[in-house]
């Protein structure tokens, strides 16, 4: 990143940070219409509302006064026309450490995480700065109908990595696949005769579904 001073010595070195796409630092003035005014050096430069932050959107008043860093997108009149981008700045970060998550996070792969966020649908977990999909039906072998009642933003877990497509930055992840499948004792564990105690976990027309045990439910037929 390019540090400036001098205005003679500004232009040249702007010149050339722009030619050679090198990052320059500068501190956000003031808003102005369609975006922001940008002090690099000696020279003042422009930054469109589009161009500044990347994901995460803020209001302007959040970016002023800050020291941030900027792509030269536009250089012109020996400096004295020049257009700026933090967006690209933060969309190369954000790629580059993208590209190297891809070659360390595979499908398969057992990973730690932090519970960023509970929806209704599932919960995003946090690996290293990526969020990462735990979806509902994957969080236990048994019936989750509300998941704050298993999870709590914060909660560090583990999960198995059951899909992975970086080209659309979704990861999907399952706590169940590491817990032991029930279904491979229940020959032994419920044989025909054997009286077992359970809760009744849905109602059908055609009878009752009764929970065993987490993801083992048993079907009592309305004629019995």
């Amino acid at each position: 990143t390019t540090r400036l001073s001098g205005d003679k010595a500004d232009a040249q070195v702007l010149e050339s940070a722009y030619k050679n796409g090198i990052p320059v630092e500068g501190a956000v003035v003031k808003e102005i219409k369609g975006g922001f005014e940008v002090k690099i050096g000696g020279k003042r430069a422009f930054c469109p509302f589009s161009q500044m932050g990347y994901r995460q959107k803020e209001d302007a008043a959040f970016f002023i006064g800050k020291h941030l860093t900027f792509k030269i997108q536009q250089f012109e009149n020996d400096g004295r026309n020049l257009v700026v981008s933090n967006r690209a700045i933060l969309e190369a970060e954000a790629n580059e450490q993208l590209a190297t998550l891809a070659e360390t996070l595979k499908e398969g792969m057992l990973v730690k995480g932090t519970v960023a966020k509970l929806q209704s649908y599932g919960a995003f977990i946090d690996i290293k700065g990526f969020q990462a999909l735990l979806p509902i039906s994957e969080v236990t072998r048994g019936h989750v109908d509300d998941i704050a009642t298993v999870l709590t933003e914060g909660q560090e877990i583990e999960a198995k990595i059951i899909k992975a497509d970086w080209d659309h930055e979704r990861v999907s992840l399952s706590m169940k696949a590491l817990e032991k499948d029930p279904w491979d004792t229940i020959a032994a564990k419920y044989k025909v005769g054997t009286k077992c105690d359970g809760t009744i976990a849905r109602i059908a027309e055609f009878g009752l579904f009764i929970t065993l045990e987490p993801g083992i439910d048993g079907l009592l037929h309305i004629s019995k």
